[in-house]
């Protein structure tokens, strides 16, 4: 499996590279009326319309993400704008490196967007990508 890295705050995160379709610079994103507070808006790209989702409010952290990369995911076949705090590097694991998240980290992100764990240099949690939506 491949996944794209990133982060957040001071965590590292991951999401599967089949999911993702490019990355792109912020574009104007306006705001929509009485939405939730982790969606910053729509931005329009080439044409079309993208939500753009900030990744640390949606999946429960604090701030608000600082990046002026977009990560344009295909999630149930929309495609929607990511914004994380920085877009790192595309890694390459197997399957039986993917662990089972450890409940010390499950009270500070919501579970149901943790996918597992991959100990790299660092410790990659997995998003899965289809909870976001």
């Amino acid at each position: 499996m491949e996944f794209l890295s990133f982060t957040l705050e001071d965590k590292f995160f991951g999401i599967p590279l089949e999911n993702v379709k490019e990355i792109v610079e912020e574009k104007e994103i306006t705001p929509v009326p009485l939405s939730s507070d982790y969606l910053e808006g729509v931005m329009n790209l080439r044409g079309e319309p993208i939500t753009v989702i900030d990744l640390r409010k949606k999946i429960g952290l604090t701030g608000k993400s600082t990046s002026r990369e977009i990560i344009l995911c295909i999630i149930n076949g929309m495609v929607v704008g990511l914004r994380p705090d920085r877009v790192l590097d595309i890694h390459e694991v197997s399957g039986s490196e993917i662990k089972n998240v450890p409940s010390s980290l499950k009270g500070e992100i919501e579970s149901k967007y943790m996918k597992g764990i991959v100990k790299l240099k660092e410790k990659y949690i997995i998003i899965d990508i289809k909870e976001l939506i």
